[in-house]
């Protein structure tokens, strides 16, 4: 078995073990291309063709709540808050915007995009687990960011969780 398809199965079959449901998407571009949902975010998984990496993303549209609230000057330093945290946590971020006038088809947006690899020199279930954990703490630091911006709350937390501090024995 190839490299590639050693790598394929272990994807497909470390996020199925996390109980994640692994869709294939055929794409000309990628030798494997999956959509799955990791804890509360979609992402992609895709190994391009002729590549020695995976390349893992995420596109997070921003609400139009949040739009309503974004003012071009809060829309600028949103993005700029976002693109320190990005440095600071080793993950790329890219911003998604509509271009009215531009000829093709439009992105959706407002949005961005959070992404990172894992090389095959160094691909086994602890590096795609790290990496998963980190992006996904991204996506979840860059909508804080946001909502700190626009002055909305996060989510509401549980009324009937128990505050008291967890023990281990």
């Amino acid at each position: 078995m190839e490299e590639s398809d050693l790598i394929k199965k272990a994807v497909r079959d470390w996020f199925s073990r996390e109980g994640t449901k692994v869709e294939s998407i055929s794409n000309p571009r990628a030798e494997f291309l999956f959509k799955i949902k990791f804890q509360r975010f979609f992402f992609t998984v895709v190994r391009p063709n002729d590549q020695r990496h995976i390349q893992i993303e995420s596109q997070i549209m921003i609400s139009p709540q949040h739009q309503k609230l974004l003012t071009a000057e809060k829309l600028r330093a949103f993005q700029m808050d976002a693109m320190k945290f990005s440095f600071t946590a080793g993950v790329n971020l890219g911003f998604i915007q509509p271009r009215p006038g531009q000829q093709g088809p439009q992105p959706k947006g407002p949005g961005f995009v959070i992404s990172d690899r894992i090389y095959d020199d160094s691909f086994n279930e602890q590096a795609l687990w790290d990496k998963m954990r980190r992006l996904h703490s991204a996506i979840d630091m860059v909508i804080a960011l946001l909502n700190e911006t626009t002055g909305q709350l996060g989510p509401k937390p549980d009324d009937k969780a128990d505050p008291s501090p967890s023990y281990y024995t």
